[in-house]
């Protein structure tokens, strides 16, 4: 699909949506994560609402499985100033694991468990009929707010992914606005949709934004600009950064794990090709199906019946099974990265190596 191209700058289009979105709505929430996208959307609403005298919420639910640096961040864009109001969540919810098969989720801030670290004194320890698990909070959340009167931004660049594309552009909730979309609670916009890579980077740099440390040591590590995330620990995208973890965040490594089962091997093996990873297939398999099948067979726990009902329902190709290794490899019973419905037209060259 070919772009449209206008005469103007992402930063300068941004500044314009946000002063629309202040325009528009009475109260704006912002959700961050400490990642640099969520940086740059927050520094944008901010300057508007400070600007105008007006006030603004930054949401941010704490995983615990996070990178010091990030809760440091985050610590940083809550204290900005009276015009920010804080809601940082810590309370018990319950993450996937994709380190371990033994352990396959943390329950977060679980009371009378030791946790990676202390409670911020000021965030928020209680959330009466909240439920627990991540997206089902941030649809709760949501719902705690006038739905005529609120609008919740979030950070999400259509270049990321094709999924986060369509998230964002399919079902606009506004007429003429294309970068919004409707939620539980409301309506979502999502202002730096246009956002690439580079343009985030070049933003922070532009205008001297302050951002998550942990991208220094990324960038130090060699990791390309598309590579370097922030999220919590364990997560499925993320979890290959204990590999490095232990460089620069000693103490969090140490804290997470004795928290947590599955750390520890992941730091020696997370950047290995096949041990969670789908690189390279393994030479004792002539298929990436026949490799499926080993691994379905051999889980170590009892979740063999999700995925292989999952599974029946997709395709049968080469690509599809590799995807479905993956999801083996990290525990993704959840189905948290899906396998690509694409993955059923298989390309020319698939069809010879399917052949060989």
């Amino acid at each position: 699909m070919s772009k449209l191209y206008i005469n103007k700058t992402v930063d300068v289009a941004a500044k314009e949506r946000m002063a629309w979105i202040f325009d528009t709505y009475e109260n704006v929430v912002v959700s961050i994560s400490g990642g640099k996208d969520s940086t740059v959307l927050f520094d944008l609403a901010q300057k508007e609402a400070k600007a105008r005298g007006r006030t603004m919420t930054a949401f941010f639910l704490d995983q615990e499985a996070e990178y010091r640096s990030t809760i440091e961040h985050v610590r940083e864009l809550m204290e900005t100033g009276p015009h920010v109001i804080p809601r940082w969540y810590q309370v018990p919810i319950r993450m996937t694991n994709a380190t371990s098969y033994e352990q396959d989720m943390l329950h977060a801030w679980g009371p009378g468990e030791e946790w990676v670290r202390p409670k911020e004194p000021n965030s928020i320890h209680e959330a009466p009929g909240a439920p627990d698990r991540f997206y089902a909070f941030f649809e709760w959340f949501e719902q705690q707010f006038d739905a005529k009167t609120t609008c919740f931004l979030v950070g999400l660049r259509s270049e990321e992914s094709l999924n986060r594309y369509r998230a964002v552009t399919k079902h606009p909730a506004i007429e003429g606005v294309p970068w919004s979309s409707r939620s539980s609670g409301g309506v979502k916009l999502y202002p730096i949709y246009d956002f690439t890579f580079e343009d985030i980077w070049t933003y922070l740099g532009k205008f001297k934004v302050k951002y998550n440390q942990a991208y220094n040591w990324m960038w130090a590590k060699r990791f390309n600009i598309q590579e370097m995330r922030v999220s919590n620990l364990i997560h499925e995208k993320a979890f290959y950064a204990l590999g490095t973890l232990q460089e620069f965040e000693h103490d969090t490594f140490e804290a997470l794990q004795k928290r947590l089962a599955g750390v520890h091997t992941a730091g020696m093996y997370a950047g290995e090709q096949t041990m969670y990873n789908t690189l390279a297939r393994p030479a004792a398999y002539k298929t990436w199906r026949q490799y499926r099948d080993f691994l379905l067979a051999n889980l170590p726990n009892d979740k063999a019946d999700i995925f292989a009902k999952r599974f029946a329902r997709q395709g049968t190709t080469e690509q599809i099974a590799r995807q479905q290794c993956k999801q083996l490899l990290v525990n993704d019973w959840e189905n948290n990265i899906p396998v690509i419905a694409q993955a059923d037209k298989p390309s020319s060259v698939q069809k010879w190596m399917d052949l060989l």
